[in-house]
């Protein structure tokens, strides 16, 4: 797609697997009931708490709360916040499109909801790959949160870009929408296909994958 020259990126579930991807994996590692434990799109059922915060009908922190109720009602005493090893859930196919941005024209910006509550209070400060963005903005410091227009106009402001010339990534079709509807392109980011996400992006953004092939 000629034009777009900002790429805004959502962190959980796309820098990162999301949590739900983890607990599911560890759950069959531990003997967990998974098979019966709603658990994200990537579970062995469905999961309509996740299908409502998809939509916009269920804040994310309250998904979070219901996850972490019905590992308690099994008897689970396992947080994702804290309990798995994050570093190791790192996607790699993502990482690279990253690094390939950071060294091109384009521009790009991290606009967060929720990275507070699994990083601490101002990560950003001490965050490892801030250096590859051009700006980092969590949303607990303008006060407003995804899907809500400000969000996105802030970091449109921060960056002195158009919104036509930025698309937003995110694992919530929520977002992507509230992105939309300040006029940047939404690019969905498919927990379940990430290298398909990625590939599919690179191919908006004209540039090359990791074979060097143009897609």
């Amino acid at each position: 797609m000629s034009g777009l020259d900002v790429v805004v990126w959502d962190m959980g579930g796309i820098f990162r697997r999301y949590f739900t991807e983890v607990l599911v994996d560890v759950g069959r590692e531990r003997g967990w009931p998974v098979g019966r434990l709603p658990l994200g799109p990537t579970g062995e059922v469905p999961d309509p708490d996740y299908a409502a915060m998809d939509a916009g009908e269920l804040p994310e922190r309250e998904y979070l709360s219901r996850v972490l109720a019905r590992l308690a009602d099994e008897d689970i005493d396992f947080d994702p916040r804290h309990d798995p090893d994050w570093e190791s859930e790192d996607r790699p196919e993502v990482w690279a499109l990253v690094r390939d941005l950071a060294a091109s024209p384009l521009r790009q910006a991290v606009l967060t909801n929720d990275a507070t509550a699994w990083l601490g209070e101002r990560w950003w400060e001490t965050w490892p790959h801030r250096d590859l963005f051009d700006a980092v903005v969590d949303v607990e410091t303008i006060g407003v949160r995804k899907p809500a227009p400000e969000a996105f106009r802030h970091v449109l402001d921060v960056l002195e870009a158009q919104a036509s010339s930025a698309v937003f990534v995110d694992d919530m079709h929520v977002n992507c929408r509230g992105a939309e509807e300040v006029g940047m392109h939404g690019h969905w980011f498919d927990i379940r296909d990430p290298q398909g996400s990625v590939a599919s992006l690179r191919a908006r953004l004209g540039l090359a994958d990791d074979e060097g092939a143009v897609t």
